[in-house]
């Protein structure tokens, strides 16, 4: 998880622009690598391949929210 209120703000203003208009894309982008990250985890047979495929689902869900968050820590 990426905690927000210890990140310096130029980090917090860099994801608060990923909400911005002209930036979906790369929000479809991350939303499309973790949704591919969850399809191959339920194939997926190996520990070792489980125990990276979680780690990467993880990294883009905390990404997703912390670019959600951003704003909130931003006016505060």
């Amino acid at each position: 998880m990426i905690d927000l209120n210890n990140a310096d703000p130029q980090s917090v203003k860099a994801l608060t622009r990923l909400r911005e208009p002209g930036n979906e894309a790369v929000l479809r982008l991350l939303r499309s690598e973790l949704e591919a990250a969850k399809q191959k985890l339920v194939y997926a047979g190996d520990m070792a391949l489980i125990h990276r495929l979680q780690g990467r689902a993880e990294a883009f869900e905390d990404l997703l929210r912390a670019a959600e968050e951003s704003a909130e820590v931003q006016r505060n």
